[in-house]
């Protein structure tokens, strides 16, 4: 099975270089924002029988609806016509991975040993969880879901392939759980607000970083069941 790769033209602080589009099996996984030459480009890539979401956040999904009017063919997406385990092309599973958002899918294609991380996973940096829709316990728990499979290579919705998959999905753990360490750290040493969290666990955040860092503190006070002001 090929996996192709058309990336959008979205690039950001969040979004890296742009949303990555995979067409594999017929399938479009994630469109990406509605743009029209993107949109193009995505058709041109190859045949296109179904859309399938990741999840509905609007760098991976806005384009759905515009590319479902361009090809004829219907969006699928969590608990709309698609659910765990479910095969959206011929070898192509369904994980439901929830953590970054409730509706999260990655696809997995146990043949080659592929997955599609959609944002799990990223091919640089972290991803950002953010309550009340991110929910960091889950999001550890789609984790290790998925280092369970033993991937060969991650496509994630932003960045390079991973190649070294494994490693990859076991330093996201170890990084949730060292920052954790850090946030409880903080606790301990009287941090009362989000922005003394992130004063103390987030040293080594670049200060025009610090509005994401409050929301990843955020969710680590909320799986450890804190709410502090701001």
């Amino acid at each position: 099975m090929d996996f192709l790769t058309v990336r959008a033209h979205n690039p950001g602080p969040l979004t890296l270089d742009g949303t990555n589009t995979y067409v594999v099996g017929g399938t479009v996984v994630d469109p990406g924002p509605e743009d029209e030459g993107h949109l193009e480009a995505v058709l041109a890539a190859g045949p296109v029988e179904r859309i399938a979401l990741t999840h509905r956040h609007p760098d991976h999904a806005s384009g759905a609806g515009r590319l479902s009017e361009l090809s004829g063919v219907p969006v699928l997406a969590y608990n709309d016509g698609l659910g765990d385990g479910d095969e959206v092309a011929p070898g192509l599973v369904c994980v439901h991975t929830p953590g970054h958002a409730p509706d999260h899918l990655c696809f997995w294609h146990p043949e080659s040993g592929t997955l599609l991380s959609g944002d799990l996973i990223a091919g640089s940096g972290s991803i950002m969880i953010a309550p009340p829709e991110g929910d960091l316990a889950d999001y550890m728990a789609s984790l290790e879901r998925v280092r369970e499979l033993s991937p060969a290579r991650i496509l994630p919705g932003h960045g390079p392939e991973v190649t070294e998959a494994v490693a990859k999905i076991e330093g996201y753990l170890a990084h949730r759980r060292e920052r954790e360490e850090l946030v409880i750290a903080a606790l301990e040493q009287g941090a009362s607000t989000v922005g003394e969290v992130v004063a103390l666990a987030y040293r080594d955040t670049p200060p025009e970083m610090h509005p994401y860092a409050a929301l990843a503190a955020r969710a680590h006070l909320a799986k450890l069941g804190r709410d502090l002001p701001a």
